[in-house]
């Protein structure tokens, strides 16, 4: 059954599209722009809270783009002072904790089912070293609450308001929901090209980004893909 948004973009040319995807791709390359900004002025701020608290530092090294990608968002939401991502930011229903449990199990599935086929293609992809997060968390408690504020409630809320509040949105009034998944996710990705470098890097987060984006695509609520990203961060990556 056709919505009215459904028929609204049925008449929206490719002028409008063009605009729309251009945007999009504009907010991502501010938003890298932004990251390199980040790591210029923050990486010395980490180094001297790691002379005072190491693991705190190293636990930080890992987030030293996310505040560019804050910024870009905050200007953003700031000029159109008529939008407001925050407002999706919202207590997560039942297939919202459902999305926020299966997009880390399931990214991770997806990269331990591709990496086995990469050497097949002349490409290679190297694992994370050391110790999880969460193991450390453990085995360090004093680390626990700043981690899980530093993750939960600042590095990743400051990435996916970007990312999928701003840019994705950016792309709704002309772009289906199918679209805007595929597109947001291969922004996404595409930006680890940069931040990371390589293929590989920017498949295996083009199917984190579409994950996230078609979580948020479901539920309207950032809250979700925020928590999902911290999740993945937490379980899976190292410090």
């Amino acid at each position: 059954m056709e919505t009215q948004d459904d028929v609204a973009r049925a008449n929206i040319g490719v002028k409008e599209v063009s605009l729309s995807v251009g945007s999009a791709v504009a907010l991502t390359a501010l938003g890298v722009i932004a990251a390199f900004a980040s790591i210029i002025i923050v990486d010395p701020l980490v180094g001297i809270i790691g002379t005072e608290w190491n693991l705190l530092g190293e636990l930080l090294q890992g987030y030293i783009v996310q505040p560019g990608f804050g910024l870009v968002a905050a200007c953003y939401i700031w000029w159109h002072d008529d939008y407001n991502p925050l407002d999706r930011i919202q207590t997560p229903s039942v297939e919202g904790i459902a999305w926020i449990g299966f997009i880390p199990i399931g990214y991770e599935m997806a990269v331990r089912a591709v990496t086995p086929v990469l050497p097949m293609l002349g490409l290679s992809h190297s694992t994370h070293g050391g110790t999880a997060k969460w193991r450390v968390f453990l085995d360090h408690p004093e680390i626990i609450v700043p981690g899980l504020v530093i993750m939960f409630a600042v590095m990743a809320p400051m990435e996916e308001i970007l990312y999928r509040g701003v840019i994705h949105d950016t792309l709704e009034p002309a772009i289906g929901a199918p679209g805007r998944v595929l597109i947001g996710g291969l922004l996404f990705g595409g930006i680890h090209l940069f931040l990371s470098g390589g293929f590989v890097s920017i498949l295996f987060t083009s199917i984190l980004g579409v994950l996230a984006a078609g979580a948020y695509e479901r539920t309207k609520n950032l809250t979700v893909p925020i928590m999902a990203h911290a999740g993945y961060w937490l379980i899976f990556l190292p410090i």
